[in-house]
């Protein structure tokens, strides 16, 4: 929508955020994203970060329940915009990445650079060969979900507490005793300072 205007050239301006709010009455289960592929000036005076952050904050404004946002572009490209767009607070899934590399090895350090981000809790990674199968880059982004997950098992102390250290996320707790087990759900944001939660 950065570089096209088809369809706000000729139903009226109001017509991207309509078409969002729209879908969502549809399906208010559903989780909307706006897609845009290469962001970067380097692609067109149309094309920037700070252009697709824009547009995305001008359709919010507009009542459009954007959920979450996807682009595509080359590696060089995608890296320098992830930090910016993650400013918005939204999931970011990359949509496409476009990495010349022909070896598999390769492309999946490529894979872990792009993990390694600040962002890298918002960003939805698909790598298969032509079979379905995970190829090397695959098996090297589910090796790095699993390290950048937190998990602890423990026992109480004295005061009844269990102390463990994380990365910011949603975690389940569960409290078992004898035959019962008591779970809550809480949220560790970004930069939070040391936290207490009260399960019972």
């Amino acid at each position: 929508m950065l570089r096209g205007s088809f369809y706000q050239g000729r139903l009226g301006r109001s017509t991207r955020a309509d078409m969002f709010k729209l879908a969502n009455k549809l399906d208010p289960s559903a989780v909307l994203f706006l897609n845009e592929g290469y962001v970067d000036d380097r692609c067109g005076v149309r094309s920037s970060p700070e252009k697709y952050i824009q547009q995305i904050i001008n359709l919010q404004n507009q009542g459009a329940p954007i959920g979450g946002i996807g682009f595509q572009g080359l590696k060089t490209i995608v890296y320098s915009a992830l930090d910016k767009l993650g400013k918005l607070g939204l999931p970011i899934w990359l949509t496409e990445l476009e990495v010349s590399a022909a070896n598999e090895h390769v492309r999946a350090d490529d894979w872990k650079e792009s993990y390694m981000t600040d962002n890298k809790n918002n960003i939805s990674h698909l790598v298969m060969n032509a079979d379905g199968k995970a190829n090397e880059a695959g098996k090297r982004f589910r090796y790095l979900k699993q390290e950048f997950l937190s998990t602890a098992k423990g026992y109480v102390d004295e005061n009844g507490e269990f102390k463990f250290r994380g990365f910011h996320g949603t975690y389940t707790a569960e409290i078992m005793f004898g035959s019962e087990t008591i779970s809550k759900t809480f949220i560790v944001e970004k930069d939070q300072a040391a936290e207490t939660f009260k399960m019972l």
